[in-house]
């Protein structure tokens, strides 16, 4: 299968590093389109990730939970601990949340890099299907030049370091990448219903799988923290890249791709996009009810109208 991340001609001394992961409704299939739940955008200088041994202390970052339009899968809602309940009083992924993705990325020294792991597969091209339900196909994410956002995946960047990665128990050749067996845009690592895809790969054989989880806890002997949440997810990825140092750093920013480019998800037709965004005042536990009280003012306004005649 051909890469979806070939090494660029045109290599590009990155700035800022941005680890994004996101939490979403399901798995995408032919009758179901995910939309995401969470999302969070975690942001250090390329500098703080080279040569320290510690967690950057200075960072940048941006979590923000969504109510969905649709139904939250139960067994993404069991992964990810996301659920109507706890999403009630949130807003949807609305026009204001693409300007704030904007904005936040405005405020970072550029050039600025997205990194996601399977971030090519699924986390991207979802972002990307979200931003044109609600800002439309013209739509681009840009840096504080104006520039655009590049992007690329760790998961290309563990196998590219597989013996760098490969802990105590084992060694370069005993690594397999999950993305290899299927073309389909289908997830395969942590902690969000992207884990799911395919769990029987890493259990019927004895090479050891690219899960995000499963490389972290091979490396430092460990499971990661809050593997339920975004923000948990971009630490893992985060520490692993700090642990690997200058030159997987000196691997991204050969290896990227224009985020703007990129094929989204899935795209909505025009007679039911604009359902995917409410009015920035209208929650959507409202929307039942702003219908009810819209009914109401129409039909006192009416009456009004009628005893203003008598």
């Amino acid at each position: 299968m051909k890469s979806l991340l070939s090494k660029s001609s045109r290599p590009i001394f990155l700035s800022t590093l941005v680890l994004f992961d996101v939490e979403t409704t399901g798995l995408p299939s032919a009758n179901f389109k995910p939309e995401i739940t969470e999302l969070c955008m975690l942001a250090s200088s390329r500098f703080n990730l080279e040569t320290a041994t510690e967690e950057p202390r200075v960072e940048n970052k941006l979590t923000l939970c969504f109510n969905p339009t649709r139904t939250i899968s139960s067994i993404a809602s069991k992964i990810s601990g996301l659920n109507a309940d706890n999403l009630f009083h949130q807003k949807d992924f609305d026009s204001s949340a693409v300007d704030l993705i904007q904005l936040f990325l405005n405020r970072l020294d550029s050039p600025v890099c997205l990194i996601a792991h399977n971030g090519l597969r699924f986390d991207f091209p979802l972002l990307k299907a979200q931003i044109m339900s609600v800002k439309g196909k013209n739509y681009n994410l840009n840096d504080c030049t104006n520039a655009p956002i590049i992007c690329t995946d760790t998961l290309h960047l563990f196998r590219e370091f597989a013996s760098q990665l490969s802990g105590t128990n084992s060694d370069d050749s005993g690594f397999i990448s999950t993305d290899d067996q299927s073309a389909s845009p289908v997830p395969i690592s942590h902690s969000s219903p992207k884990k799911l895809a395919n769990t029987t790969t890493t259990t019927t054989t004895n090479k050891h799988s690219f899960h995000l989880a499963d490389v972290y806890e091979r490396v430092f002997g460990e499971k990661h923290k809050n593997a339920h949440s975004a923000e948990g997810d971009c630490r893992a990825m985060l520490r692993l890249i700090q642990y690997l140092g200058s030159p997987a750093i000196d691997w991204l920013q050969s290896h990227y791709q224009n985020f703007n480019s990129l094929a989204p998800m899935y795209t909505l037709p025009a007679s039911n996009s604009s359902r995917l965004s409410l009015s920035s005042s209208i929650f959507p536990y409202q929307r039942t009810t702003q219908s009810y009280l819209d009914s109401r003012v129409d039909n006192t306004t009416s009456l009004f109208d009628d005893l203003q005649l008598e």
